[in-house]
């Protein structure tokens, strides 16, 4: 079921507005004046408001009367126009209160960033954080992250040339280096390392110990196929591609490797990725 809003305004451009982008995520409902506004909120359970201050009979007071009955302090509230700024911060002790412009697509696009799950899968902008060698990652839904460069196995540790591009509509940002080395970092490598609620978060206890045996697992099957090629990690190496710390360091369990660096390996080494991998 969809989540409930309600749009309190007049500005017709607005309201049809919000109605056209958000109507596949969330299920809106209209009112024309704060009376009205008021009682929808003590009738229904609405997960947002967008609350546009030019209405005829506008009342700060009553509208924080009416949220602290709604009583949830959940309930995203997006105020367009003048609010008083000592009244602001009384409501944000009952509710998530966010100004927006007066900009219709503004506020239906704040709309999208809380409530449309693929925000939260989304990267919006990423940029390369030189002295800290770490990359600063800002999603759709407003989240930002730290990712290290180190945790990235297709980093070969030369100097990062210029900013990420953000790429494939935000599913992975593109990192471009000095050697002339290109790899991509997707959105759900990010969440993997920095995002608790994430599903597959590396910091849940049965995650890590489930993929500190894979990694072990696969390393050690990486590492009987090159001995038994008589290979060392150099000769690995070259045939990869890759660069050799890369190869050290996936050949010491320490991280499950990537689909794409599986491929790499695998076929240099004349196997399936399935003979690395299964059980």
């Amino acid at each position: 079921m969809k989540p409930n809003i309600l749009v309190a305004t007049q500005d017709r451009d607005l309201r049809d507005g919000i109605r056209a982008n958000v109507a596949d995520i969330l299920a809106v409902s209209g009112a024309v004046a704060t009376v009205a506004l008021s009682s929808a909120l003590r009738r229904k359970d609405y997960r947002a408001l967008v609350l546009d201050t030019r209405l005829p009979d506008f009342d700060e007071f009553s509208v924080l009367q009416a949220l602290r009955h709604h009583g949830d302090p959940d309930l995203l509230v997006l105020s367009v126009g003048y609010f008083n700024p000592r009244t602001i911060l009384g409501a944000r002790e009952m509710v998530q209160w966010v100004s927006v412009p007066k900009s219709p697509r503004t506020v239906w696009e704040t709309l999208r960033a809380f409530f449309d799950p693929a925000s939260s899968r989304t990267i919006r902008e990423a940029r390369y954080q030189q002295q800290e060698e770490t990359f600063f990652v800002a999603f759709r839904n407003g989240k930002t992250y730290e990712l290290s460069r180190r945790l990235i196995e297709a980093d070969d540790e030369t100097p990062i040339v210029g900013d990420p591009e953000v790429i494939h509509d935000g599913e992975a940002f593109r990192v471009h280096q000095k050697s002339g080395n290109v790899y991509e970092v997707a959105w759900d490598f990010v969440l993997y390392h920095q995002e608790p609620s994430y599903r597959y978060y590396k910091g849940k206890a049965d995650q890590r110990e489930a993929e500190g045996s894979r990694a072990e697992r696969i390393a050690s099957r990486i590492r009987q196929k090159r001995e038994a090629r008589d290979w060392s990690l150099g000769e690995l190496a070259r045939r990869t591609g890759m660069q050799v710390p890369n190869l050290s360091r996936l050949e010491s369990g320490k991280h499950v490797p990537s689909l794409e660096t599986l491929e790499r390996v695998a076929d240099a080494l004349g196997v399936r990725v399935a003979d690395l991998v299964a059980v």
